[in-house]
């Protein structure tokens, strides 16, 4: 029961959007092309239940072969579905003009 003497804090501010996971893009892409999780785990060469823990985030380790399959049955690439859009590592960012990433015997 509230209160009467305490007032109202005023509204409650809602924000106008919401973070996306890498699975919400998963899930939105696989509906968005017509596919079933178990018709994206056969193209995948996964499990039903591997597809429906890339979408449900409970597993973050997704193997590059049936990544690089999701990529394609998606029609979609690695940048948006890991970061989503604005998000992440420029296009064109070259990661060793860094000089984190050197050649052995510091060639570049």
């Amino acid at each position: 029961m509230l209160n009467p003497r305490v007032k109202d804090a005023g509204p409650i501010v809602a924000y106008a959007f919401e973070m996306q996971s890498m699975g919400d893009r998963i899930r939105q892409l696989r509906v968005a092309r017509g596919l079933t999780q178990p018709e994206l785990a056969e193209i995948c060469g996964v499990t039903k239940s591997a597809v429906s823990q890339w979408e449900d985030g409970s597993t973050s380790d997704i193997k590059l072969i049936p990544f690089l399959k999701l990529l394609d049955a998606l029609k979609t690439d690695g940048r948006y579905l890991v970061y989503g859009e604005d998000r992440g590592p420029a296009p064109d960012s070259d990661p060793s003009s860094t000089g984190r990433f050197r050649r052995p015997g510091g060639l570049r």
